[in-house]
């Protein structure tokens, strides 16, 4: 597999962890078990959108506004499991096989998405990323690229903001395509050049790349090369970037 594919799907997977370990770790309102843990007089969907609201979460209003067809079987399916008194763990599960179906049902729609909209949601990976780098030593970090929210255990609320905002940013690239008809034609060797020379002249060297064909927990260089990657997507001009920022934002969606 070439380096930038690999790397490919090592983001991807980056990408997923909201919707997969982050929820079954312990988010708690997002994933349904909220409403399982409410006396009598149960909120509805409302209130737990808007709890989520308050301590900055944005993907639930990111669904309401981009697609507002989704937002309304996702809100009448949290309140139907808690109205069946469903255990936690089925609420969590049955939520998140929902918000999971929805993004991969639109994830082909990434691929008309305005570069403007696809900027922000490469960025919040990064973001993730460099948070990651900043509290974790090298060896957890280089665990996080491979293996994924596993490796960090029960994340914080610094880490939920931060996967919650990948999420957000790639429904409102989702969103955004509705308005672009037009889609972008897929990647080419040229393109993917372009990127290794971009990250060349950003200090990457040869055994940088190596490390991201590799995909090695054990590599302590592999986070700091991981973030030459998205910086580089993200340095990359259009049109050719554009199609470079639109596979990863895509990877993102379908995982």
């Amino acid at each position: 597999m070439s380096w930038w594919k690999t790397a490919t799907v090592a983001v991807a997977a980056l990408g997923s962890l909201l919707l997969v370990e982050v929820l079954s770790g312990g988010f708690d309102a997002v994933s349904g078990e909220y409403f399982l843990k409410q006396p009598a007089g149960r909120p509805s969907a409302e209130d737990v959108f808007s709890d989520l609201r308050s301590q900055g979460y944005r993907m639930y209003d990111t669904i309401k506004q981009e697609l507002p067809e989704a937002y309304v079987a996702l809100k009448s399916g949290m309140e139907a499991i808690a109205a069946r008194s469903a255990t936690a763990a089925e609420a969590r599960d049955e939520t998140l096989q929902a918000v999971v179906a929805v993004r991969r049902k639109h994830a082909q729609s990434i691929y008309r998405a305005p570069d403007d909209s696809l900027y922000p949601a490469i960025k919040s990976q990064l973001d993730l990323l460099e948070l990651v780098d900043a509290r974790e030593t090298p060896a957890t970090c280089a665990s996080f690229v491979v293996s994924g929210g596993a490796a960090l255990g029960r994340p914080d609320q610094h880490y939920l903001l931060a996967f919650d905002a990948i999420a957000a940013d790639v429904f409102q690239a989702i969103g955004a395509a509705r308005e672009n008809p037009q889609p972008t034609e897929a990647s080419t060797d040229a393109d993917w050049e372009e990127l290794y020379k971009t990250m060349t002249a950003q200090g990457a060297t040869t055994d940088d790349i190596r490390s991201l064909t590799a995909l090695d927990p054990r590599d302590e260089n592999l986070c700091k090369v991981m973030k030459l990657f998205l910086r580089g997507i993200l340095a990359v001009e259009a049109p050719g970037g554009r199609r470079l920022r639109a596979e990863i934002a895509y990877g993102i969606a379908v995982s």
